[in-house]
């Protein structure tokens, strides 16, 4: 049984603004399986601390929700965070797959249903050759045929170009940037870079911004089948952005 933790409104408060909105995210990537599956989705930021782990564990959920089958695999191997939000250990990962020291079927872990996740594993000294390596690659590729959708966690790439190279052997790309915490310049220089490299950027989700209860609540309830009363006191929201830009990939 998952033992969830604050970040994963989607479970604790499935009527809540920051859920539907995971819903509406969720809702733009299927739209967009028109031109091709999005099976393999990288999940970026420009710094740390933004709600990346956050958005990749929720938009997993909401997923699952459906019935569709979903792999979270945490890539950020430098700063793992994924098996501290869901409470799981963390001795052995895909760092210890790929390095031909465990076996999918002992590392994979499920604390929801539909849900699975690998972890970073044991901490290696050469992230970026690892995340670059065929053998990664290879492996994702293989569960391409097992999963509805698989979610890769990666690092910041205001920071390190983990993410970006990441993006090569992905369907798309999501950006994630937290509201008034990033210097404009710096997210210049990061939709430069991901232009520069053909990163399918299918959208920018927004997070951590204030939101008006009006907003949500102009009719007196919430959208919900129960109709329960939005509470009086105000709130803040993981997830405003919603998936609703085009890559500015060059044709």
């Amino acid at each position: 049984m998952l033992r969830v933790g604050d970040e994963l409104i989607t479970l604790t408060d499935p009527d809540a603004p920051a859920s539907e909105a995971y819903r509406t995210l969720r809702t733009n990537i299927l739209m967009r399986n028109f031109d091709k599956d999005m099976k393999v989705i990288n999940i970026i930021s420009t710094t740390a601390q933004e709600g990346k782990s956050t958005c990749v564990l929720n938009l997993g959920m909401v997923y699952a929700q459906l019935q569709k089958k979903v792999l979270v695999i945490d890539l950020d191997l430098r700063m793992p965070t994924i098996h501290k939000k869901l409470k799981l250990k963390n001795k052995k990962g895909i760092s210890d797959i790929i390095g031909h020291q465990a076996e999918f079927e002992e590392v994979v872990l499920q604390p929801y249903e539909n849900v699975d996740v690998i972890t970073a594993g044991t901490k290696i000294p050469f992230a970026s050759e690892f995340i670059q390596s065929n053998a990664l690659k290879e492996f994702i590729d293989e569960r391409r045929n097992e999963y509805d959708l698989i979610l890769l966690d990666c690092p910041p790439v205001g920071l390190v170009t983990d993410g970006v190279v990441a993006a090569s052997y992905c369907d798309g790309t999501i950006l994630v940037c937290a509201s008034n915490r990033n210097d404009r310049k710096e997210l210049l220089r990061v939709k430069d870079q991901l232009e520069q490299t053909q990163v399918n950027v299918i959208g920018i989700v927004m997070t951590m911004m204030p939101v008006q209860k009006k907003y949500y609540n102009s009719y007196g309830y919430r959208y919900s089948d129960s109709q329960k009363k939005a509470p009086n006191k105000k709130k803040q929201t993981n997830l405003l952005g919603s998936l609703n830009k085009k890559s500015g990939k060059k044709k």
